[in-house]
């Protein structure tokens, strides 16, 4: 049976209060009339977090699950893809601020339109090399992080190769044959990429849609926090094996460019000044210039 209309939007929340409250009342500000809720997976926060949703609940249509211990982004976003009631389903990191009056108008209204389409984003990358890598200069968005990123885009639409996790949309279509993220990968990285692959290999289009937000912790703010080696020991090494498991997979597939991208010249000069500032460059190693390893 089919979904009823609406967008269920799943939350990986664990402790950082502050930036999931600026990032859900946006939201919830900004949502317009379109039927949703919030799909909370508390991967252990401290209890201040539960009081919060527990109040939030009384206005706003929330589902909160527990679990606890943390087991990372993707096994939570998997949690809340197997709970949710709407026929799109979002996943959304907890520090993503919208700024768009009836974001979520705006993207049921282009992914019912277009039924091709199996995932709309906030931002995402029209070329992805054949070792994984993405050419920053081909990044899509509208996200108000000028100074670390390439300009907005000024289309209202634009197809990508790969969709970035910091918030992206599934159709009912794509998750009936997906099922799920890939657990393979294990506690994050390359999921977004990885998800990507599926939908186009599937014959979906992956979007970005021009919307109005921030990632006020651009880059990702989990891996900086204090007990974050608890549960990855190691996360260069974490983020290089996932690459290798995600070139291998898609091997036949990569590598993959849609749309305009961007010349090669301008590519490298673009994305190498990027990534020298990024924590990617410091931490992973060599690096081609030009491009990004995935989350």
């Amino acid at each position: 049976m089919a979904k009823k209309k609406g967008v269920s939007i799943i939350i990986p929340v664990w402790n950082q209060l502050g930036y999931t409250k600026l990032s859900v009342e946006s939201m919830v500000k900004n949502a317009g009339s379109t039927p949703f809720e919030l799909i909370i997976v508390d991967n252990g926060s401290r209890p201040e977090t539960r009081d919060y949703f527990d109040k939030l609940a009384r206005g706003v249509p929330v589902r909160y699950i527990r679990n606890e211990n943390n087991l990372g982004p993707i096994r939570a976003i998997n949690q809340g893809i197997d709970a949710a009631s709407y026929r799109y389903v979002m996943a959304i990191h907890n520090d993503v601020a919208i700024f768009e009056p009836d974001w979520l108008g705006k993207i049921v209204s282009a992914m019912e339109a277009d039924p091709r389409i199996g995932i709309a984003a906030l931002a995402g990358r029209q070329e992805i090399y054949k070792e994984g890598n993405v050419n920053e200069a081909t990044l899509k968005h509208s996200l108000r992080n000028e100074e670390d990123l390439c300009p907005a885009m000024k289309e209202e639409s634009a197809e990508v190769a790969v969709v970035d996790g910091l918030c992206f949309v599934m159709s009912e279509a794509l998750l009936d044959g997906v099922k799920h993220l890939d657990e393979t990968y294990g506690y994050m990285h390359c999921y977004d990429f990885d998800i990507s692959l599926e939908s186009i290999s599937r014959n979906f289009r992956n979007v970005v849609l021009k919307i109005e937000a921030m990632h006020l912790g651009n880059g990702g703010r989990t891996r900086f926090t204090k007990g974050y080696g608890e549960f990855v020991k190691n996360d260069s090494d974490l983020l290089k094996r996932n690459y290798k498991i995600f070139a291998g997979k898609w091997s036949g597939l990569l590598p993959l460019k849609v749309g305009g991208g961007a010349p090669p010249a301008a590519a490298e000069k673009s994305a190498w000044s990027f990534l020298t500032r990024g924590w990617w460059a410091r931490h992973i190693g060599a690096i081609v210039p030009g491009s990004r390893n995935g989350k």
